[in-house]
């Protein structure tokens, strides 16, 4: 009798030894969605393939539509193959929309998806003013894009005219060039990755400043080349995809001389106002479309700023409030400098 239970159990082991193994062979991947970030008509997610199954992963990226539960068949990205985490940038999504996304992961038996997110995209800004009273008046950008959130064309007006027009070209692979419209040699020619963002500002000699960025698309360092040497000019830090520190380097590239620590309100910068990373780039429109980065996740409430160098250490501080349209839309941001108690107003309009 025993012979026979031994004997039992073996062939029930064997069998369900059999089909365990018969199923993970025919098993998909498993994979996690992550958080979508919104900047305007632009999101970032992606995912964590934390099981590829018995066949390797061939590919993998986040697909998404406005239906739920999107799947290869929509709309995806493709960023690499294997196991592990991913980011996935999307572009051209049409504005004030409602989307679903989810991460997926293809092996030779199938493809398997994460949660499914929900987001709603933003608003493109159609133009940026900017009024203070040291400027000595009122300067706007009126921005014109293409159907993916590149921008094209900037027209410059000061005091409500047409002060110059910059267009953006982009028909060699890797390069952005804007040129100025009434004077085609006073041009600036910039290096892009593959996320259109900035990588090099070719100031001609051998001169030039670099720009580098993390997986998930922000700007982190700024370094200048000239004089035969590499020189550190700025360091970001993140938090919860927003800047929380900003390092400027003297001409040394080593010695700190002015840090920037900045606040966040609780709402949300859908729309892409561009305001951390304004002292990089050196302008404000620079830093639309993703050009330098992502713009942070949060709206400023205010940011600090002192030099290291000084001791006892000085904080100064700028504070922004905020006006908003009926689609909760910043109109306009106020920006206090407690320093000198002036203020300087920012005015944003939108496409749609």
């Amino acid at each position: 009798m025993k012979k026979k239970i031994y004997f039992l159990t073996i062939v029930v082991s064997a069998a369900m030894l059999f089909f365990a193994c018969k199923k993970n062979s025919t098993s998909p991947p498993t994979v996690s969605t992550d958080a979508v970030v919104i900047s305007g008509i632009n999101a970032t997610s992606g995912g964590n393939v934390t099981l590829e199954g018995t066949t390797p992963v061939i590919s993998r990226g986040v697909c998404w539509s406005k239906n739920a539960n999107p799947t290869i068949a929509d709309a995806k990205t493709s960023d690499g193959a294997g196991i592990g985490a991913f980011s996935s940038s999307i572009a051209g999504l049409t504005s004030a929309t409602a989307y679903h996304l989810r991460a997926y992961a293809t092996n030779g038996n199938g493809t398997g998806y994460g949660e499914d997110k929900t987001f709603s995209t933003g608003s493109q800004i159609k133009s940026i003013s900017f009024y203070a009273g040291w400027a000595g008046g009122t300067e706007e950008w009126d921005i014109t894009y293409d159907a993916n959130g590149k921008i094209t064309k900037i027209d410059v007006l000061w005091e409500g005219s047409l002060d110059k027009t910059l267009n953006f070209n982009y028909a060699t692979p890797g390069k952005l060039i804007i040129i100025k419209a009434s004077d085609s040699s006073i041009s600036g020619t910039y290096d892009i990755n593959a996320s259109g963002q900035i990588t090099k500002d070719d100031w001609g000699g051998g001169e030039y400043a670099s720009y580098e960025y993390n997986t998930d698309g922000f700007l982190t360092k700024g370094h200048e080349f000239w004089s035969a040497a590499d020189h550190m000019k700025y360091q970001v830090d993140y938090t919860a995809a927003s800047v929380t520190q900003i390092t400027t380097f003297a001409d040394d590239g080593v010695t700190a001389k002015k840090i920037k620590a900045f606040t966040y309100t609780i709402g949300d910068n859908v729309n892409g106002i561009p305001q951390a990373v304004n002292d990089i780039t050196g302008s404000e429109y620079k830093a639309l479309a993703n050009l330098f980065g992502k713009p942070s996740a949060k709206l400023v409430d205010y940011f600090e700023y002192w030099d290291p160098r000084v001791s006892p250490i000085v904080k100064k501080r700028s504070t922004y409030t905020y006006k908003f349209d009926s689609s909760n839309r910043v109109t306009q941001a106020d920006k206090f400098l407690s320093a000198d108690s002036s203020t300087e107003t920012w005015k944003y309009t939108y496409v749609n």
